[in-house]
């Protein structure tokens, strides 16, 4: 669809303005946003974004019309079918690394974006968060070579992985410690809002050698966490995962995959989690009640 911009007693409408193409987005920085409650692919040029007729990844063309950043609320950059976070990602000294990826299945009711609030489900009294570049796909790929696959990669975003722990549910439910759960820790990844990610897609860029960095503030704006790390130590490059991953079941264009990390912090209620991977935004999401 192709929109223009009309500005009608101090403000700004779209409007559909008939067939126009200046070229497929197919590089460059990419959102998803919304404005008078419609949902709008965009490409972003500094404080303005020039909208698309849809996903960039699905051919998307810029439609000739341009909305000041500032004017329109950011939503998650794509409309994932699958949410993947990865496990055991970075290099260890002690570890014996698999020869394929170790991956788990996160909600789709769990992608966010940057302001979000992330709420502490009943069951929980706090949460776990970390810092991960996150790989966004864009084509359909099954059983994929690691070529096909580092082909099939749209692009690169900052994410912030957020999950319940087991010990926190014990401690709510009144459970014994030390019970074995294999079903539970991995259950509790599935929150509401426990995958941020964006805000803004970077397409055609490079994950390598980029540093993740995570801070935990407090309602009093004091930095309780401080931690740092750099995408270079990777066990695995992006292509490796999603390759892995095709074997199994099919990606589709717009699904994420988490690309893992060496740290997880706890988050309380009240405290605001700062995330960012260089070059690629950063993310600010406080966890609530």
């Amino acid at each position: 669809m192709n929109y223009r911009l009309l500005r009608i007693a101090g403000l700004f409408l779209i409007i559909w303005a008939g067939p126009v193409s200046l070229g497929l987005a197919s590089e460059g920085v990419f959102c998803r946003f919304q404005f008078a409650d419609e949902a709008f692919y965009g490409r972003v040029d500094g404080q303005s974004i020039h909208a698309l007729s849809g996903a960039p990844w699905l051919g998307g063309k810029e439609t000739g019309t341009t909305i000041a950043l500032d004017a329109v609320k950011l939503l998650p950059p794509s409309e994932p079918r699958n949410v993947i976070g990865i496990a055991g990602a970075y290099a260890s000294p002690d570890s014996n690394p698999p020869k394929t990826t170790r991956w788990f299945a996160k909600s789709t009711s769990g992608a966010a974006t940057d302001g979000d609030e992330v709420p502490i489900p009943d069951s929980l009294d706090a949460l776990k968060v970390e810092v991960e570049l996150v790989i966004v796909i864009g084509e359909e790929i099954k059983d994929a070579s690691p070529r096909e696959a580092k082909n099939a990669i749209y692009g690169y975003a900052t994410g912030t992985e957020i999950f319940g722990f087991v010990e926190s549910y014990h401690r709510v439910a009144g459970e014994p410690e030390g019970r074995e759960e294999s079903l539970l820790a991995p259950a509790l990844k599935l929150g509401d809002n426990f995958a941020p990610y964006g805000p803004f897609i970077y397409a055609g860029a490079d994950w390598r050698d980029r540093d993740r960095s995570l801070s935990i503030v407090t309602p009093s704006g004091e930095s309780r966490i401080e931690y740092r790390h750099n995408t270079s130590e990777l066990l695995y490059p992006p292509e490796k995962m999603i390759s892995d991953l095709s074997r199994v079941f099919t990606l589709e264009p717009g699904d994420v995959v988490f690309s893992g990390t060496t740290k997880a912090y706890i988050a309380e209620a009240g405290e605001t989690v700062v995330t960012e991977v260089e070059g690629f935004g950063v993310l600010k999401n406080k966890i609530t009640r």
